[in-house]
């Protein structure tokens, strides 16, 4: 049976295949989004990545009848690392990972108003509906 500590052996064993440069705290550029010069610190996988791929995983698991309390993708284990690979990275290149606030939709009374509107311009243009 798969549990929390083997999906965080798998992530920690994705790590080395990553592509995102990550700087370690010692590093001159720690901080800094624009790195000036290249340095000897680690390529890692993004957080967006990981995050994207347990969230497939979880749903993917619960799919194929898993119990969503049994879900090992939905470990609390899972979720801190992963927070704490969000919050290491946003420190180590300069990243906010606020979230963003979302834009009201316009009314839906509004956009059929301009709609009829512009159907009136139509048919008043139109000379054969006269």
């Amino acid at each position: 049976m798969c549990s929390g500590a083997h999906v965080l052996e798998f992530l920690r064993y994705l790590d080395q295949f990553g592509k995102t440069k990550v700087h370690n705290q010692t590093c001159p550029f720690f901080g800094l989004p624009n790195p000036p010069a290249p340095c000897p610190c680690p390529l890692r996988q993004a957080w967006g990545s990981l995050d994207a791929l347990i969230g497939r995983l979880r749903a993917a698991y619960e799919e194929h009848g898993g119990r969503p309390e049994g879900n090992p993708f939905g470990a609390r284990s899972v979720r801190i690392y992963l927070r704490e690979v969000r919050d290491f990275q946003a420190k180590a290149r300069g990243v906010s990972y606020d979230k963003k606030r979302k834009r009201p939709k316009p009314k839906v009374a509004a956009a059929a108003a301009v709609t009829a509107a512009a159907a009136a311009a139509a048919a008043a243009a139109d000379p054969s509906t006269g």
